[in-house]
């Protein structure tokens, strides 16, 4: 027996100091950066909770450390970089070294699974979802699907009357978030009609977002990513048997059961199926049925080893329900977000309420507003923009994971190691942005950036946001539609600092105001 402790004890004493010696990774090549602790490193401060963002976490490192430094995420070695040439050099110049993407541990495997997405896939897979992706988003299926964005802003807009005439204060951002999973569930889920604030999906989709990836599952695959894959089979076999639920699965399932349905109709030639605005029935679901991978991607010259993948120029059933959660889900968290924020905005600032509703009557007048009037409306465009350079709704999302070793600048980058843009530092950076930089101010977007690396609100280079027009079709025809309807009126507490929360994506705790009707 006492052999038998002695072996266990020697074996977790060089597991402990196999642990300790990793996290001396960056101190060995001199790059500065907060102290890790063995095994987990500097895990329990970036994966963050619903209650306290990281995205803030990082700000604060890099005041205190600079625009380069490194930390430890578990096992991953992750070097934060706010320094916009090498992030250029990173997103752009050198993609094909960097096209991965920084994935929870959890993530599926890009080689095997079938429901990897555009988001998660790396490589040649990648490039094959970007290729059937991109033609969903041209202009003209945008405008398929604008007058369903309008509808649900409509029903929104009532809503916010009913706010308004009551003469409260509230939280607006809760109807955000109504409007943006009633659109993105029309258009994504094959939702019929508008369900705002009766959305059986509401609470799932909530609940996905609250789930910060801090269970022992997570933690396990972030100090020991080789069992991964096996750590995802064993949740998913919790989920599969009902012992834990999860509300992904669950959104996971209904939109698979949605495809199947769609390829049903379309096989009995029903297509001819007319939504509310009489109109044949086009959404993402459809869009996807109809792509066509071409094999090529405009802009992006990487020849991605596919590691004998045939490629497949049609989508799957379980592939265009990945995709479609995948915009569902980020559809509705970033805009609502987006939209939360550049209201807050407005309301501390009412002067820019006044010129963008100015500029509202200039360009639409009494007209129905139409998908060429919102190219038009450019101090609108501005506002949000504006918005999103001081709240960055999706800045971990600016990651990627180097696939081969490299130089960026004067670093050698090994195979392995993770780059995090830290996003709310850039977009913050006097040298970039003038001694203003922490304050509201649209005006200055009329002056080009001299920097390509200086907005990173959607991202930059060959994997930037492919839904970014989507969101900002509907992040404006909302506004049109609150800024000609209300004027925004601020809390008392709207000078007091912004609480944000959030796990993964930045989010305010609440957006108070009150609605005056015009």
């Amino acid at each position: 027996m006492f052999e038998l402790l002695l072996v266990l004890g020697i074996f977790l004493l060089s597991l402990f100091k196999f642990f300790k010696n990793h996290t001396t990774y960056w101190k060995d090549r001199d790059v500065v950066g907060p102290e890790p602790i063995p095994v987990f490193g500097n895990l329990f401060s970036v994966i963050g909770s619903v209650q306290r963002n990281p995205v803030l976490q990082l700000y604060e490192w890099t005041k205190q450390y600079g625009k380069v430094y490194g930390i430890q995420e578990g096992w991953r070695n992750t070097l934060v970089v706010s320094d916009v040439n090498m992030l250029q050099d990173v997103f752009l110049k050198k993609f094909q070294f960097f096209h991965g993407r920084k994935l929870y541990p959890l993530a599926p495997d890009n080689e095997t699974a079938d429901d990897v997405d555009l988001f998660h896939a790396n490589g040649g897979r990648w490039k094959r979802l970007r290729s059937l992706s991109n033609p969903t988003f041209t202009n003209n299926n945008l405008k398929n699907i604008m007058p369903t964005v309008i509808h649900s802003t409509q029903v929104m807009i009532d809503y916010l009357k009913e706010k308004a005439d009551s003469g409260k204060f509230f939280n607006i951002h809760t109807y955000f978030q109504e409007l943006t999973l009633d659109v993105t569930s029309r258009i994504a889920l094959g939702q019929k009609g508008s369900k705002q604030f009766n959305n059986p999906n509401f609470k799932k989709v909530i609940g996905v977002f609250k789930r910060a990836p801090t269970t022992v599952f997570h933690i396990i695959g972030y100090v020991l990513p080789f069992l991964g894959p096996t750590l995802r089979k064993i949740v998913f076999g919790l989920f599969d048997y009902g012992i834990i639920q999860n509300p992904f699965k669950e959104l996971m399932d209904a939109l698979n059961e949605a495809v199947k349905t769609r390829k049903e109709e379309r096989s009995r030639r029903d297509v001819e199926e007319l939504d509310e605005f009489g109109k044949q029935r086009k959404d993402f679901i459809d869009f996807f049925l109809e792509a066509e991978s071409e094999g090529q991607l405009d802009n992006v010259c990487v020849d991605f080893k596919a590691s004998g993948m045939k490629l497949i120029k049609k989508l799957s059933t379980t592939e265009i329900g990945s995709q479609c959660l995948l915009f569902l889900l980020a559809g509705f968290d970033t805009t609502a977000n987006t939209l939360a924020f550049t209201i807050y905005s407005l309301a501390k600032y009412p002067e820019f309420q006044d010129r963008i509703r100015t500029e509202i009557d200039e360009v639409i007048g009494s007209d129905d507003v139409s998908y060429d009037h919102l190219g038009k409306l450019q101090l609108l465009d501005y506002a949000v923009k504006e918005a999103l350079r001081l709240y960055p709704v999706a800045s971990f999302a600016n990651s990627r994971q180097c696939m081969e070793t490299t130089i960026v600048g004067n670093m050698i980058i090994e195979k392995g190691t993770y780059i995090q843009a830290d996003v709310f530092a850039v977009h913050r950076d006097e040298c970039l942005w003038g001694e203003d930089a922490d304050e509201y101010n649209p005006d200055r977007w009329e002056y080009e950036r001299n920097h390509q690396a200086a907005s990173l609100s959607f991202g930059i280079g060959p994997r930037m946001c492919v839904g970014m027009r989507l969101a900002n079709m509907i992040s404006k025809i909302a506004l049109v539609n609150i800024l000609t309807n209300f004027r925004i009126i601020p809390s008392p507490q709207i000078d007091e600092e912004m609480e944000l929360v959030g796990g993964s994506a930045l989010q305010p705790k609440a957006v108070i105001v009150r609605l005056e009707a015009i």
